[in-house]
């Protein structure tokens, strides 16, 4: 018997925390979940890739060619005891091959802008994920103010209820007038009305977190009411914006690298075999082997022409990638400035709804009593019934805003983890 009791507690306590998510959580099953995060993979995948293709620059380049043609007209040499006269009929068949030994850096440049452009592109992503903690926060905080309201709901219609049996047996004692059981009960039909409305939104609500969570979620889920980061996060800004400027400066960098590597020379390595004739000794017209091999410099001057107009650009640019940063940065002080003084507001409003509580429901119960020996009327108690239950809900919505308010603040500074 103790085994099985054992093995039940057990049991249920899997089940329990199989259904308990957090918000922290929901996050981050959302951004596995949402399609988006697919294209970090692709972007990724793709780079890899071209630098696959850029380092085959480094490979010897072969080129085969070949060639017949039929002239009207060719060399003729006569003088006494010699005579040269070259066939019309010409054909070469050529294999070049060209190596590169030295190209001013550009292969190194290149692989460096393709993975700093993935990388760039990869935080425009994290960017957009970043949205997330905001639709994925406000869905989870409208389900828990939902569940609050449901739950206030149940106990003022319990408490009607429980009055309206009061009532009817007072009516039947010939205490009570019929109009005060029909308005109990005419409340009790509306709060019904209430509950239903409540309960279909509490429903659309649950279908949409668990399309992003990908998950099911229900009356039987454990919402906890931890914010994301438990408490305020520390001074320093992890948002995925500031690594997109850092990304953003460095492709400008790298790109200006790259540009500035045209303006090297460049060594190669080459090497020309071919058969046919007439070869390099026109003299010679049998068809035979023959090549060349040795060493090729290449240097376009003229590309030394922009470099200093292209340093400005890029100046330019990286300095408009500040004011971005700088913009950012103030707007993001801004908005931490208004959501400390909202988190503390908070806090100072739900140790006044543990006051306001504790004098409604002490009202509530005089009411009650009230009612019951008939020195009130049912208007008279279910305005203070109300009132009750107003100051509960609003210690609940106060609390949940808190929630939401620590959440929406360190999301603006960033969360490392997501």
């Amino acid at each position: 018997m103790k085994q099985l009791i054992i093995s039940l507690l057990f049991l249920s306590a899997n089940i329990f925390s199989q259904n308990a998510i957090t918000l922290d959580s929901c996050i981050r099953m959302a951004k596995t979940n949402y399609p988006l995060i697919k294209q970090n993979n692709l972007l990724n995948e793709t780079a890899v890739n071209n630098i696959k293709g850029i380092n085959q620059n480094w490979l010897p380049r072969l080129s085969f060619t070949s060639q017949a043609s039929d002239q009207s007209e060719s060399t003729e040499l006569h003088s006494p005891g010699f005579n040269v006269v070259a066939p019309k009929q010409l054909f070469t068949n050529s294999l070049d091959l060209d190596q590169t030994l030295f190209d001013g850096g550009q292969i190194k440049q290149q692989r460096r802008v393709e993975k700093l452009n993935a990388a760039n592109e990869v935080e425009k992503n994290e960017v957009e994920l970043y949205k997330l903690i905001d639709r994925v926060n406000q869905l989870y905080s409208n389900i828990l103010l939902s569940r609050e309201n449901i739950k206030a709901l149940n106990i003022y219609k319990n408490d009607i209820i429980n009055k309206k049996t009061i009532v009817a047996a007072s009516f039947k004692n010939g205490m009570s007038l019929q109009s005060s059981l029909e308005e109990l009960e005419a409340e009790e039909l509306k709060t019904e009305q209430n509950l239903i409305e409540a309960k279909d939104d509490l429903l659309a609500l649950y279908q949409s977190l668990g399309m992003f969570v990908n998950k099911t979620v229900d009356d039987n889920t454990d919402l906890s009411t931890q914010p994301i980061g438990t408490a305020l996060q520390g001074n320093d800004i992890t948002r995925p914006e500031m690594k997109l400027f850092t990304t953003q400066k460095d492709l400008l960098d790298a790109r200006h690298k790259l540009n500035n590597t045209a303006a090297f020379p460049k060594v190669s390595l080459f090497a020309d075999g071919a058969y046919g004739r007439t070869g390099y000794n026109f003299l010679n017209l049998d068809p035979r082997f023959y090549g060349m091999a040795g060493v090729r410099l290449r240097w376009n001057i003229t590309t030394l022409y922009g470099l200093n107009k292209e340093k400005q650009s890029v100046a330019i640019n990286s300095k408009m990638v500040d004011v971005q940063k700088e913009i950012f940065e103030f707007n993001l002080k801004s908005t931490l400035v208004a959501q400390t003084a909202k988190i503390n507001s908070l806090k100072d409003i739900i140790e006044t709804d543990k006051q306001i509580l504790e004098k409604r429901h002490n009202i509530k119960h005089t009411a009650a009593t009230q009612l019951e020996n008939g020195s009130i009327t049912t208007t008279d108690y279910l305005i203070q019934l109300n009132a009750e239950m107003q100051a509960i809900l609003n210690q609940k919505i106060h609390e949940i805003r808190l929630m939401n308010a620590i959440t929406n603040y360190n999301t603006s500074k960033g969360i490392n983890n997501f």
